[in-house]
């Protein structure tokens, strides 16, 4: 009998531990919650990639079907502001005159890192396979597009300052790493040439430029005349051709 007497409480609190637990009176149903709350949170977060990669993707759709106005629909208002639809059609013929036509995607993968998104589009072409790197903001509306670098440092220079003179700071910011385009917008691009042209009077030609390479970076000079005097860009390139520093020496005079 003395078995059965230590048995018994032993036995009913092993019972009302186990009626506890299905009665959902005890702890786990927190857990649970938050455990519903986590994965909703990443069902969200997929419906949010997942939609990034069909804006992008619909990007490109439009860019391969020639519907350049509808490209721009999908364009950041502080990139709209600054790049003309003809400038979109000229950056991507000058894609296809490298690399011939369209011909598939490979992989398009979608990456949120904070507000923002990057969108790795991997697609082929013609002659050869290449990628594109798209960020998106919070409303999912492309900030940037890097395409691949075509030509040489010397060219892209050349293309860089061309297009500042021209007021076309939309395209002059197509040149640069994307680093260096998460703080300088546009906007930013044309305080700084306007700054420029009230030192210097206003812009007369591009004459001369060369290459000085080193190592790890290529270095392009960049000689510009103005009204009042002459100055040289000095413009830092990486390996990738992508721009990482604009310098604006002081008069040469």
């Amino acid at each position: 009998m003395k078995y059965m007497t230590i048995k018994l409480p032993y036995f009913s609190f092993c019972l009302v531990i186990i009626a506890t637990i299905f009665s959902g009176t005890i702890f786990f149903p927190s857990s649970t919650r938050v455990i519903a709350q986590i994965a909703q949170a990443e069902d969200s977060k997929s419906d949010r990639l997942a939609k990034v990669e069909k804006v992008t993707k619909a990007m490109f759709d439009s860019l391969i079907a020639g519907e350049y106005e509808q490209t721009k629909g999908f364009l950041s208002p502080s990139l709209k502001e600054y790049l003309t639809v003809a400038e979109i059609e000229q950056y991507w013929q000058e894609i296809i005159n490298n690399m011939g036509s369209f011909v598939e995607y490979k992989k398009i993968r979608p990456v949120q890192v904070f507000d923002t998104y990057t969108v790795l589009v991997s697609a082929r072409f013609e002659s050869k396979i290449t990628d594109f790197s798209v960020t998106l903001d919070s409303n999912q509306q492309v900030t940037t597009v890097d395409f691949l670098w075509i030509g040489n440092v010397q060219e892209n220079a050349e293309k860089f300052v061309d297009a500042l003179t021209r007021g076309n700071y939309g395209a002059a910011r197509g040149f640069l790493a994307p680093k260096l385009k998460e703080t300088m917008l546009p906007g930013e691009l044309e305080q700084a040439w306007k700054k420029l042209l009230a030192e210097t009077g206003s812009f007369k030609r591009r004459s001369e430029s060369k290459i000085v390479e080193s190592s790890s970076t290529n270095l392009v000079l960049v000689n510009l005349e103005f009204e009042n005097e002459n100055r040289s860009f000095m413009i830092i390139f990486n390996p990738l051709k992508q721009i990482v520093g604009v310098d604006f020496p002081e008069s040469e005079d």
